[in-house]
């Protein structure tokens, strides 16, 4: 049997989840999973925008980059 706890949102809240889970056929938990892996996946993109505008920024890397790309090019031709 699953583990659960109880978590105190506004009623605004709650109704909003449950409205999302009936549109989506899945429950409460199954919503508020999918919502957290969504910020999940948002804050890795927000992290790795930032060190691409780092590396675009840093001759060193960029360079290390354009050989990575040459490297794995030179893979792909045979």
């Amino acid at each position: 049997m699953a583990v659960t706890t109880t978590v105190k949102v506004r009623s605004s809240t709650r109704d909003l989840i449950l409205k999302i889970g009936a549109a989506r056929h899945e429950s409460a938990d199954q919503v508020i999973v999918a919502a957290l892996a969504a910020m999940s996946r948002d804050e890795r993109r927000r992290i790795a925008a930032a060190e691409a505008r780092a590396i675009k920024d840093d001759p060193a890397d960029l360079a290390e980059v354009r050989a990575i790309q040459q490297e794995i090019a030179a893979l792909h031709e045979g």
